[in-house]
């Protein structure tokens, strides 16, 4: 399986949005144990923001 998701502006847009989308689940959830699977996901997908290639216009 490739880590392309699409065209890569969409990537990292994605990739962002996601994250966000994440980190604001971790910060409403009242239960530990799914706040902090938000947390971990939200890493991944920071982690994979941080190793993709940026566009450069």
């Amino acid at each position: 399986m490739s880590d392309q998701i699409g065209p890569k502006g969409q990537d990292i847009d994605y990739l962002a949005r996601r994250e966000a989308q994440e980190r604001m689940a971790a910060e409403l959830s009242a239960d530990p144990s799914a706040r902090h699977a938000h947390q971990v996901l939200a890493e991944q997908y920071a982690r994979r923001l941080r190793a993709s290639p940026r566009s450069v216009a």
